[in-house]
């Protein structure tokens, strides 16, 4: 007798053909593994958002990869991004529930979708996880740092400490907002942590039931070791946004204000479109500038660095770019700020405080020694994909059995 598929549904802010950040990165590869290699045990289906359609709460269907993905078109602002209910998309989620009927629903990042969309499924008492890939959750500020810069490195565990508020927000709103998605979180069948780090900063912030499900490196990628021979210098990169939270100015300042002999400097512009490339100088140092690269051609990127730079100054809740340059042997420079640098170790690397002296530290340590840099770092256990959707398998076969 043929054991009936458990249907699962997966629910996250991007999906492809959108693909952005990270979090999208890591869904995709949990879903793609999962409709590999346990076909037989279970069917998929996606909810995701439209954010760049113009007719609000449009919901289109369309195939991917061998499942359905539903689009809600929903606005992702300033603003929406950080409300926590919206009826409209309640209903809509409701409806999609009724149809599909899922066993079990695993949700990823759903700002802007809102927790309104927990709130139907747990009505409807159909089991489910939460993945927090950041501080949505427990915070006004999705990577604990407000507006001014300032950074919260363990939440708000005290939820009457002062701290500052959204442009428009009271401390009432904050609040209510608080409890209401705690609430949510507290009623699941578990919270999901892509890293240490952030399971620690949860369980501070209130969260009981929350475990670590760490994220993994893709299994769908050819990763390949570097080839730098195409320069003798080392080059060392950053490839994150060019923005203050990840560390930009700090890396341009450390490199602008010294003088190197042996590094050279590439940088990824994710504002320019791919195939985009300029020359310019830090200081004495040569820079190469490129535009963004497709996430099929990133294990490319990484084959041309040496030296992986990723001084954060937000709390990142994991960073794959840290753990995929490392499994391509380059060495990598990662912040202690969040989860980024959690598996930097001496044989691979730096894990820093980020501010500019360290880093010009660091850049000098690399510039006396390019032969130690031109060669390949040494990483221990490579964490993959794979290795975390067993862990998911586990978790959810334990609720079926159930």
């Amino acid at each position: 007798m043929i054991k009936p598929k458990k249907k699962i549904a997966f629910v996250n802010i991007f999906y492809p053909p959108k693909t952005l950040g990270g979090a999208t990165r890591i869904v995709v590869d949990e879903v793609s593994t999962l409709a590999n290699q346990y076909s037989d045990d279970f069917e998929l289906v996606v909810f995701t958002a439209d954010t760049e359609s113009s007719g609000k709460y449009k919901l289109t269907v369309y195939p991917y990869d061998g499942y359905r993905v539903y689009a809600l078109a929903v606005a992702l602002t300033v603003s929406t991004n950080w409300h926590e209910k919206d009826e409209e998309v309640a209903v809509l989620f409701d409806n999609f529930l009724a149809f599909e009927q899922p066993d079990l629903v695993h949700f990823h990042c759903i700002q802007a979708l809102t927790g309104s969309i927990v709130e139907v499924t747990q009505k409807r008492g159909i089991p489910h996880f939460i993945t927090v890939h950041d501080a949505w959750w427990i915070s006004d500020h999705q990577f604990l740092m407000d507006q001014l810069g300032r950074v919260y490195p363990d939440g708000h565990p005290d939820p009457f400490e002062p701290f500052t508020l959204r442009e428009g927000v009271t401390l009432e709103q904050s609040l209510k907002r608080r409890v209401y998605l705690k609430g949510l979180l507290s009623a699941s069948n578990g919270v999901l942590a892509v890293s240490e780090t952030f399971r620690q900063i949860y369980a501070k912030n209130g969260v009981t039931n929350v475990v670590t499900n760490k994220n993994g490196i893709s299994d769908q990628v050819a990763w390949a070791e570097k080839n730098t021979c195409y320069s003798e210098k080392v080059i060392c990169a950053h490839i994150g946004s060019m923005s203050p939270h990840k560390g930009f100015d700090l890396f341009k300042a450390a490199v602008q204000t010294h003088k190197f002999s042996n590094i050279e400097i590439l940088v990824v512009d994710h504002t320019k479109e791919q195939g985009y490339l300029s020359q310019s100088q830090w200081g004495n140092t040569n820079v190469t500038i490129v535009g963004r690269v497709n996430q099929e051609n990133i294990q490319d990127l990484y084959r041309r660095i040496d030296v992986l730079f990723a001084p954060s100054i937000c709390l990142e809740s994991f960073g794959l770019v840290t753990r995929e340059a490392a499994a391509c042997g380059c060495w990598v420079v990662g912040s202690d700020v969040g989860a980024i640098g959690e598996d930097i170790t001496p044989e691979n690397g730096f894990r820093i405080s980020p501010t500019t002296e360290n880093l010009q530290v660091v850049l000098h340590e690399i510039d006396r020694a390019p032969k130690k840099y031109k060669g390949l770092s040494k990483s221990g256990h490579i964490r993959y994909s794979s290795d975390q959707v067993q862990e998911l398998v586990d978790m959810f076969n334990a609720i079926f059995v159930n």
